[in-house]
């Protein structure tokens, strides 16, 4: 797949026109669609940070697949208790039937507007478990040939030394990922992305996790800062290489699965 870019070095979908998108689509030029969320992360991240870092990597993919990039969808499903703090840090977010709707729409649309690839870059716990349904009702009646490409967990793409620089000994061996909301690799990731929106991530406070959920959310459940994870070690550099290496495992695995 060439790079594909327009006049002023856009990679944005929306900055093509509508025919110089469908000639490039039917040219086989992949779309990335970035999905994140807006909720809280902690006293030291930007409720952004889900959507600043799926667009980044969507923007990644894309360079290196020669695609486009869709507009971002900046709203999630509800958070949960251990990664995002549940109904005890109410923020925007959209309720999971209207989330698998826009998805599926979104991805339904591009399929019948030409695009033989599509790729769903998801950073946002609750999201993962649940997009595939969308992708899977978008593709009913569709051209066979085309395809659609989910990663709900970018960070399973990363590479192993990146991975045990972040997080120590051990590596992601019994890591808990949705534990590390706001946590490590976030944080490190934003001081590579958008330091400015990055202050001083707090210390850990004491909290009871639970195995299981209850409603209304237990308040000594959840951290009151909202982070589980200490966070204050890490760096932009970190943040940079596992960026980096990231957007390697998601470029490759697209190449893989399209045959380039």
């Amino acid at each position: 797949m060439a790079a594909v870019e327009d006049s002023s070095g856009s990679r944005r979908a929306v900055d093509f026109d509508w025919f110089q998108l469908t000639a490039r689509l039917r040219d086989r030029m992949p779309l990335v669609l970035p999905v994140g969320s807006t909720e809280q992360h902690g006293p030291h991240l930007p409720l952004s940070t889900d959507a600043v870092i799926a667009e980044a990597l969507a923007d990644g993919i894309s360079r290196g697949v020669g695609g486009a990039v869709l507009p971002t969808i900046t709203y999630g499903a509800p958070s949960r208790p251990r990664s995002g703090g549940g109904d005890l840090f109410a923020s925007p977010d959209v309720s999971l039937p209207t989330l698998l709707e826009t998805v599926e729409s979104v991805v339904r649309r591009s399929l019948e507007a030409g695009a033989k690839t599509i790729i769903v870059v998801s950073w946002h716990w609750e999201n993962a478990s649940v997009l595939w349904d969308s992708l899977r009702a978008a593709h009913q009646g569709q051209d066979p040939e085309a395809r659609s490409i989910l990663f709900a967990s970018p960070w399973d793409l990363m590479g192993v030394a990146e991975t045990n620089e972040l997080l120590g000994e051990g590596g992601a061996d019994g890591f808990d990922w949705a534990a590390d909301h706001a946590g490590l690799l976030e944080t490190a990731i934003m001081l590579h992305l958008e330091p400015e929106l990055v202050t001083d991530a707090p210390a850990a406070v004491e909290f009871r996790p639970r195995q299981y959920e209850a409603l209304p959310t237990p308040v000594d459940s959840v951290p009151a800062t909202g982070v589980v994870h200490d966070a204050r070690r890490v760096t932009a550099e970190q943040g940079a290489a596992c960026f980096d290496s990231m957007v390697a495992g998601l470029v490759q695995a697209v190449l893989d699965e399209t045959g380039d």
